[in-house]
């Protein structure tokens, strides 16, 4: 054999052998119990937003006689930036609410629909009327066994002093140019045509209400959209959660629709100010005062502590 053909022989012998060792590796590695490719971690970031006290339009600090309020504006802010937080894979909203206005649940269980990101709703004492409505919209609800929740229904009452008037000679001057115009004025009593027309609004927003439930759960809830409410373990027999468990199990349903091994909880809240921290102290001081069962539905231990840790 030619010297020069000999040594181009030899090149590629040598070329071969190393990529039959390279491809042996590959294969021992590959076949080794060490190594299983269902191990390889993904990361990524879980929002977590709070969604604590009466669900208002607007954010209210509360006084030492009024509880404060969440607003929807705030709500649908923080979910509309984890939704297009590309590191943000999943969100929590953390709910401890006894409901609230019409509209302000409906915008903020509107917008939880739109995210295109796995969305669990943790109910961790109270998800009852409109803050259940949010957690329905939800993807996955996780309610604490002795939570409060349900409460399908709208309520439509107010004082009336009509009687009170009377007693010290006050009297009430029906002016207006229109027969229902002074609807619901607290100042007269409600003729029987003026209380059958506020039940039938009601009606009307209690449909709507029972019918997204329903549509946001997949099921007919409507037996249920009777304005009472369920414990936990009740709400998971009859459909209204999926799981009972408390912010672990939350985190691991959001790792596991959101396909991811290792997280980071990020926190949504409003940065509270000095007049916010001074709000919300007086508002624990007097909700202390008057403590009693209805009252201790909604604990207040965790007022600076809204989200899981």
């Amino acid at each position: 054999m030619h010297k020069k053909n000999r040594k181009r022989f030899t090149v590629v012998y040598v070329v071969a052998l190393i990529l039959i060792f390279v491809i042996g590796i590959v294969v021992i590695v590959a076949r080794s119990p060490f190594y299983n490719e269902r191990e390889i971690h993904t990361w990524g970031k879980i929002a977590v937003i709070p969604l604590k006290g009466p669900i208002s339009t607007e954010n209210g600090a509360g006084d030492l006689f009024n509880r404060g309020t969440v607003g929807s504006g705030s709500v649908v802010s923080f979910i509309e930036t984890a939704a297009k937080d590309k590191e943000i894979k999943g969100i929590i909203l953390n709910i401890n609410s006894p409901g609230g206005t019409v509209v302000a649940s409906k915008e903020i269980a509107d917008a939880v629909k739109k995210v295109d990101k796995p969305v669990v709703a943790l109910i961790r004492e109270v998800g009852a009327s409109g803050a259940y409505w949010v957690a329905s919209a939800a993807d996955y609800i996780v309610a604490d066994p002795l939570s409060v929740t349900g409460s399908i229904g709208v309520v439509g009452s107010y004082l009336e002093f009509s009687e009170l008037f009377s007693q010290y000679g006050v009297t009430y001057q029906d002016v207006k140019t229109g027969e229902y115009k002074d609807l619901g004025n607290p100042y007269k009593t409600l003729t029987p045509q003026e209380k059958e027309v506020l039940v039938g609004k009601l009606q009307i927003i209690h449909d709507y209400f029972a019918d997204e439930v329903s549509k946001n759960r997949g099921k007919n809830l409507n037996k249920y959209a009777n304005g009472l409410f369920y414990m936990g373990t009740e709400a998971k027999e009859i459909g209204l959660v999926d799981e009972l468990g408390g912010k672990e199990e939350a985190i691991s349903a959001v790792k596991r629709l959101a396909g991811i091994d290792d997280y980071e909880l990020v926190l949504y809240q409003k940065d509270l100010t000095f007049f916010d921290l001074l709000g919300k102290i007086t508002e624990n001081f007097g909700f202390r005062i008057g403590e009693g069962f209805g009252n201790t539905i909604i604990s207040q231990n965790d007022d600076f502590q809204m989200a899981l840790k």
